[in-house]
């Protein structure tokens, strides 16, 4: 039996889109990548524990289609934004779930997560229901395997550094075990997340990534709020 991968720092962001969705999907990439972690981190290393918590294919996640005037709005807000980065301007602009569905679902940029990603947001706390591919953990047994499943999670962006607070994860219809997303794990990921993403971000010099020019966000009660930061 192959033995599962060390724990490793969260891989880069992809590169090749645009600035705001490099910057969103770098959530996305996080909560999957905490899934892929507990997957491979040494408690399911046994057949029976791969095929309890992933799947062999992706799941198609519904989303209530946007009317024409929550697109419009969600777009404005997006504009707005990237306005704001773009202009080197301090503004906050409020997302709520419908904006963010709205995006996934019809921007270009965020493609990948057409169909596999929905989010709501209440409570302070963000569910994502999110069916993303497993070959990024690099363990043979994980190819070809998907996360189909949903992470619950507070979110923070303050001081140029990333915080999650993962509050429950469920893949496959089978619940991660409490025990697994501690304060001290989730200290550590955070800590191996933050650092993998400032490597990233030096490496690729990229005037016009989004976090540059973020000076805080963060999930209050049914919104996701975003300020940007004056140069």
């Amino acid at each position: 039996m192959d033995a599962p991968p060390i724990m490793q720092a969260p891989p880069p962001v992809p590169s090749g889109m645009g600035c705001f969705a490099k910057g969103c999907l770098s959530l996305v990439i996080a909560v999957v990548v905490l899934g892929v972690i507990l997957i491979g981190g040494g408690l399911f290393v046994v057949n029976r524990g791969i095929s309890m918590f992933t799947a062999t294919a992706p799941a198609q996640i519904q989303t209530r289609p946007a009317t024409p005037a929550e697109l419009q709005v969600a777009r404005a807000k997006l504009d707005s934004l990237r306005s704001a980065t773009r202009n080197r301007v301090e503004t906050t602009i409020e997302f709520n779930a419908d904006d963010v569905n709205a995006l996934l679902q019809n921007e270009p940029e965020f493609h990948e997560a057409r169909n596999h990603a929905r989010v709501a947001i209440a409570n302070s706390i963000v569910s994502l229901d999110v069916s993303a591919p497993l070959d990024s953990a690099h363990w043979s047994r994980l190819k070809g395997r998907w996360f189909n499943g949903n992470i619950q999670f507070g979110f923070s962006y303050v001081d140029d550094n990333f915080n999650f607070d993962v509050r429950s994860a469920e893949a496959n219809g089978y619940q991660f075990p409490r025990a697994l997303l501690s304060a001290e794990f989730m200290q550590s990921f955070n800590r191996s997340f933050n650092d993998s993403f400032r490597r990233e971000s030096a490496k690729r010099g990229d005037a016009s990534d989004l976090w540059r020019y973020i000076r805080m966000a963060t999930v209050q009660n049914d919104k996701l709020i975003v300020t940007t930061r004056a140069l």
